[in-house]
């Protein structure tokens, strides 16, 4: 009898060391970053970014990025047809991205695009959104990767927290 006493306190401390490890694996948050940038074009046009990229072991693991333009009242019309344009535009820029990565709506004076990725080699250009108006409003998108005015960020890029939120203020945006 003391031989399987003496067996049984292992055993209890055992299962209850495998439970506090389980819970603790389950328990833990990936990291992630909050960044944020507004701007307002010459025209009024406010663009607002924010993104929350969750990194897991050093690396871009997942990025959610919400890209908000707003068109001023002189800009809005009974059709739409300016906003229409940029729901078109933002559209085909992110055409490169699966579907189900890609939400854009339209409001009133708005258009709201909400993007996430999450798989390998997916790519996200901040940034990359200029106005003009010679005659009429007109949009333009830079999809060039290696254009020094953008910010590009893709899955598996190796940052720490640090220097993540150093490379995002070094372009223009707060992150906390």
């Amino acid at each position: 009898m003391t031989l399987r006493q003496g067996r049984i306190f292992p055993i209890i401390v055992t299962v209850l060391l495998i439970s506090i490890i389980i819970y603790l694996f389950a328990t833990i948050k990936q990291p992630y970053i909050e960044c944020s940038k507004t701007a307002t074009t010459e025209q009024g046009i406010q663009i607002v970014e924010n993104l929350k990229v969750t990194l897991s072991s050093n690396n871009i693991a997942k990025m959610d990025l919400t890209k908000t333009i707003i068109l001023p009242q002189n800009y809005i019309q009974e059709e739409n047809s300016y906003l229409n344009s940029i729901k078109f535009a933002i559209k085909s820029s992110y055409e490169y991205l699966p579907k189900n990565a890609v939400k854009i709506t339209q409001d009133s004076d708005r258009i709201v695009a909400h993007i996430m990725v999450d798989k390998n080699n997916e790519t996200l250009i901040l940034n990359n959104i200029e106005f003009t108006n010679e005659d009429d409003l007109q949009i333009k998108i830079n999809a060039n990767t290696k254009a020094k005015d953008v910010v590009t960020l893709k899955i598996k890029d190796a940052y720490t927290e640090g220097e993540f939120m150093t490379h995002m203020k070094n372009n223009g945006y707060s992150c906390k």
